[in-house]
């Protein structure tokens, strides 16, 4: 085993010769591959190996085949597993990683999909048996040679039965110099765990002693202090290794790999900006809900805490004063939300500190979350179209969500961004799932709802990531309880709107997806108010059943419950919200020219235009003949409503007067505003 994993690392050193040279044309270069100085036959009709970002990579099947390596391919998880000898290679696509007999070994280039094909370094497949590769410029060809004597025989015997259940880290994002924990959930044949350094492929530490959990399953926990020298942030990947006293497994999928940002920023008394781990364990989320402003005006901070706080308090630097928030609203989690402002009156990113109340203890935490706000004499937040990169707000339906079965996310971001990335505990970015596409543009954001499928039981957190079309990103965490069900038992497992959209007033269609057990199910505008109910009668034989209904929405913004009854008895409410729009009639608010209502004939008039956010289309017409383009985007959104600028030109000299029209979704929603412009003669 030790002889394999330090071929792959003496790989690292000959990446200078596989490099391509500064100059040449970025067209594909394909190039000439030897094995035991023999040209490999790569047909012209298929992938043929090339120069891709500086490296050799060669199409699979054709190399395994020619190495000796056998292929299996999991379509489900995208990896690929190749065996010789003894020798098992296992890779997931679009990673830098390879685990050679369980061991992980980093790359600096990942495997590719190009035109169906796939790609991969030549020397991830040739050294992973112990060939040499070389490069050699003058012909531009990559010469491999193997030892056919070669073998490879693990330095210890492999432990058997262990395994790494979960992984968690309490930090994601850090300073340099702070220190995280790492927790390792084994099963109880696990004596002692390793913890690991992917980047380096290097031991941080060896764990032996552990709590037993009633579970039957060990806790492993292992402190590491975070040390970050470069001028840049670093990215520490860890995984844990299960072991007996004697060996440690080399089954990968018995180990468990998680990672954290390290900034080069040194840390310090006063924590920064939150990442989303809040330092209190009674906080939930703590948020600056405008992090922009101007100097003089306020910041709006908006804090939820468990109901362990009675109250909470900000303090600042810049005027040392400090507010009290006693008031709030408790959801049916029994979370309860503070929400507050500061005035903000120096100018400059100024700190904000939250301090939480708990009442069992009559005091104020230690403790604080930091947030950081912009303040800017010349900032007018009429203008703010949030186009820098950020995630306003992640939340979920419910605190749950059943095994096996799809949930749903609900994310608001600016506008900037371009896609979304969902990442697990174990899962690392450009591993997760992906997402592009926008359910809505409101107020200047976007909204996403975000479907995924839940994996695991018990609580786990999840990391969204968004992006934008510069690779940059944001990240905000949210925490996910995995549960399973009874099949006789009335539960409601999902509930997924049938029409991506409503308005408020029209009917809406759902299907209900609940147990086999559940003979009835009602669905309430809050917790009381009916506005459908249906017996589903005996129970079915399969696992679930499915019920479709259909009731008006009168109130768009309301919480709506699901819940199913079994002989009577009633089992937990499920909530749902509703993706729709209130009515708004159209209107044209306001108008305005930006010169004086004089103009020549064949001028542009150049108009602003504010309508209601029910508008779809605008255009200027002069006796029922369109003067100008029809606009179907307004120019940006404010205070709910519409902004449009439109220009035309004038045809006709004299006094005219012309009609602003707008149309909502339907033809026979409309709205007009009449102007007069005196139009001079061109001569």
């Amino acid at each position: 085993m030790k002889r394999v994993v330090s071929l792959f690392i003496a790989a690292a050193m000959i990446i200078s010769s596989l490099c391509f040279p500064i100059g040449v044309s970025a067209a594909t270069e394909y190039v000439t591959v030897y094995l035991n100085e023999k040209a490999i036959d790569f047909p012209t009709t298929d992938a043929r190996p090339q120069i891709f970002s500086n490296r050799t990579y060669v199409p699979v099947r054709k190399t395994c085949e020619v190495l000796g390596l056998s292929i299996d391919w999991n379509s489900k998880t995208e990896t690929l597993t190749f065996n010789r000898d003894g020798i098992v290679i296992s890779h997931t696509m679009r990673s830098s990683i390879v685990y050679v007999n369980g061991e992980a070994v980093r790359f600096d280039t990942p495997s590719i999909n190009k035109n169906n094909r796939t790609l991969m370094p030549i020397r991830m497949l040739a050294e992973s048996i112990g060939a040499t590769v070389t490069w050699d410029n003058p012909t531009r060809s990559v010469h491999i040679t193997t030892n056919s004597s070669t073998t490879v025989t693990p330095s210890t015997p492999s432990a058997a039965g262990v395994s790494i259940n979960s992984l968690a880290v309490d930090k994601s994002v850090v300073n340099n110099g702070d220190k995280v924990t790492f927790t390792a959930v084994a099963n109880s044949a696990t004596e002692k765990v390793r913890f690991m350094n992917l980047t380096s492929d290097s031991e941080l530490g060896e764990i032996t002693e552990y709590t037993d959990n009633s579970d039957g399953t060990r806790t492993f926990i292992y402190e590491h202090d975070c040390i970050n020298d470069t001028n840049a942030q670093l990215i520490l990947n860890v995984q844990a290794i299960p072991g007996t006293s004697s060996a440690y497994t080399d089954s990968a999928s018995a180990m468990k790999s998680t990672g954290i940002i390290i900034s080069n920023e040194k840390s310090s008394s006063k924590n920064e900006e939150s990442s989303g781990d809040y330092k209190s364990d009674y906080m939930v989320s703590c948020k600056a809900m405008n992090t922009k402003v101007q100097t003089d005006s306020y910041a709006r901070i908006k804090v939820k805490t468990t109901d362990d706080i009675k109250k909470v308090k900000i303090t600042n630097d810049f005027n040392k004063r400090e507010l009290e928030i006693e008031d709030y609203e408790e959801d049916d989690n029994d979370n309860r939300t503070f929400e507050g402002k500061v005035e903000m009156t120096e100018e400059g990113k100024q700190k904000l500190y939250v301090y939480l109340y708990v009442s069992a203890d009559k005091e104020y935490e230690d403790v604080y979350e930091t947030l950081t706000v912009d303040v800017d004499d010349d900032y007018d937040e009429d203008d703010e179209e949030h186009n820098d990169l950020e995630i306003v707000d992640v939340w979920t339906n419910n605190s749950f969500a059943y095994k096996g079965y799809e949930a749903i996310v609900y994310v608001k971001t600016s506008t900037d961004v371009d896609y979304l990335e969902l990442l697990r505990e174990d899962e690392s970015r450009g591993n997760g799932l992906t997402r592009s596409m926008k359910t809505s543009r409101v107020d200047g954001c976007f909204y996403w709802e975000f479907p995924f499928t839940v994996k695991h039981k018990g609580e786990e957190k999840y990391t969204l990531v968004a992006y934008n079309d510069d690779e940059d990103y944001v990240t905000e965490d949210f925490r996910l309880e995995g549960l399973t069900f009874d099949k006789n038992d009335p539960v409601v497992i999902n509930v997924e709107q049938k029409d991506s959209s409503v308005t408020e007033g029209d009917d809406m269609n759902v299907r209900i997806i609940c147990s086999s057990g559940t003979d009835r199910v009602r669905v309430t505008r809050g917790t009381s108010h009916e506005v459908y109910s249906e017996d589903l009668g005996d129970s079915s034989s399969g696992e679930t059943r499915t019920v479709n209904a259909t009731f008006e929405i009168d109130d768009i913004d309301a919480d709506y419950y699901v819940t199913p009854y079994e002989d009577g008895n009633p089992g937990e409410r499920f909530k749902f919200r509703v993706t729709g729009d209130v009515y708004n009639k159209i209107e044209i608010l306001d108008f305005d020219f930006d010169d004086d209502e004089t103009i020549r004939e064949g001028d542009m008039v150049y108009l602003t235009v504010t309508t209601s956010n029910s508008c779809e289309k605008l255009w200027v017409e002069y006796r029922d003949d369109k003067v100008s383009a029809t606009y179907r985007t307004p120019t940006r959104e404010k205070d709910d409503k519409y902004i449009w600028e439109i220009q035309f030109s004038p045809t006709e000299s004299g006094k005219k007067t012309y009609t602003i029209m707008a149309e909502g979704d339907n033809k026979d929603d409309t709205a007009e505003e009449y102007f007069s412009l005196n139009v001079k003669s061109a001569k």
